[in-house]
């Protein structure tokens, strides 16, 4: 596996598998993902496929990470951590100092096996209808 910078557009398919439900790919397009500084990281499988995605949003508070998806069958096999330690390497060259997402609550262990802290209550999020906690990770 290799972890590559990419288009917005090639996180849609992924995106659209596994965080939505399938909705068009096309229709994928979120606010941020042109925002200048921001950043999509791919992880792909030997044969070229994309098998894991997140956005890195640069905020006031931070970095935002939006729309982390990793495919269900690699889960596990270390795609997820090593998109997660490219960004961080890179951020913290770039002296950025808090990474931070709204966590899907099932995702959350995941978060916090890499160092991540909740931050706040849960809540359930309007876009999606699915329960959160907002974390982070100070670099």
């Amino acid at each position: 596996m290799r972890v590559v910078e990419v288009e917005a557009a090639r996180t849609h398919a992924l995106r659209s598998r596994v965080l939505r439900g399938g909705v068009a790919p096309e229709k994928l397009t979120f606010a941020g993902d042109d925002v200048a500084g921001t950043f999509h990281l791919a992880v792909e499988d030997p044969t070229g496929a994309v098998v894991a995605v997140g956005t890195f949003i640069p905020t006031d508070q931070g970095t935002r990470l939006r729309y982390m998806a990793v495919d269900p069958a690699v889960q596990g096999s270390g795609a997820g951590r090593a998109l997660l330690d490219a960004a961080v390497e890179r951020l913290r060259a770039a002296g950025v100092t808090r990474l931070w997402c709204n966590a899907r609550d099932p995702a959350v262990g995941f978060y916090e096996r890499l160092g991540w802290t909740v931050t706040g209550p849960g809540f359930v999020d309007d876009e999606v209808d699915l329960p959160h906690h907002p974390m982070q990770l100070l670099l």
